[in-house]
């Protein structure tokens, strides 16, 4: 129980109250692994706009294509990459996910178990929880809530208590959630929605504001 009288909403009530208010989830961009694992790596502390900008000089540079991002020289990379911000940090990780998917270990990933592949993943260079639980959701089709900032605010706006913190967060919650049986497709749809109803949020004075609106509040 979150509050007198109220205890948090189900996830998958507020999954059927975030298609009503804003219909069919906005698709991930991306059209191969590489593509989503750009998208996931670039976006960290920069807005989408940048990354696409940066995403359209890597698609014009490699095609996507793992050996030929591999085959850029440092200076070549980092310019692709300069308008999402952090070019060193990320195009480090950039490489270590495409050596990584080129050698046994990346190309046998999908056949790993959940928590085994999450500790591949995490070992790899600047590959955090967040990001790793974007991958496994979106490249490797793993059942995954992603508690990201907008998702950790929504979460504390239907009455959840939420810890500081992506890992925290998960740590307390992931077996709830987990309970409601969400299908993949329903995980791949709530994250885009959250992120969606996170920019709108945001746009008009929080989730305050906005989540009442669209009834993302607490059970009574």
């Amino acid at each position: 129980m979150s509050a007198a009288g109220t205890s948090p909403l189900p996830v998958r009530r507020v999954l059927e109250r975030l298609r009503r208010a804003l219909g069919e989830a906005p698709p991930w961009p991306g059209e191969c692994d590489l593509e989503y694992v750009c998208g996931a790596v670039l976006v960290q502390n920069t807005a989408w706009t940048n990354v696409e900008r940066a995403l359209d000089a890597l698609r014009k540079a490699t095609a996507f294509d793992a050996r030929r991002l591999l085959a850029l020289d440092d200076d070549e990379l980092t310019t692709l990459i300069r308008p999402a911000g952090f070019m060193k940090a990320k195009s480090a990780t950039l490489r270590s996910w495409a050596s990584w998917s080129l050698s046994p270990a990346g190309r046998d990933a999908s056949h790993l178990d959940d928590d085994a592949l999450r500790r591949a993943l995490l070992a790899l260079r600047g590959i955090g929880p967040e990001t790793a639980d974007v991958i496994a959701l979106m490249v490797f089709d793993r059942r995954r809530f992603i508690f990201d900032t907008y998702g950790r605010r929504l979460l504390a706006q239907v009455g959840y208590d939420v810890a500081r913190g992506y890992e925290p967060t998960r740590r307390a919650l992931q077996e709830r959630i987990d309970a409601e049986a969400l299908s993949l497709a329903e995980l791949v749809e709530i994250h885009g929605l959250i992120l969606e109803a996170g920019k709108r949020a945001r746009a008009v004075g929080g989730w305050e504001v906005y989540g009442p609106r669209i009834g993302l509040v607490p059970q009574r």
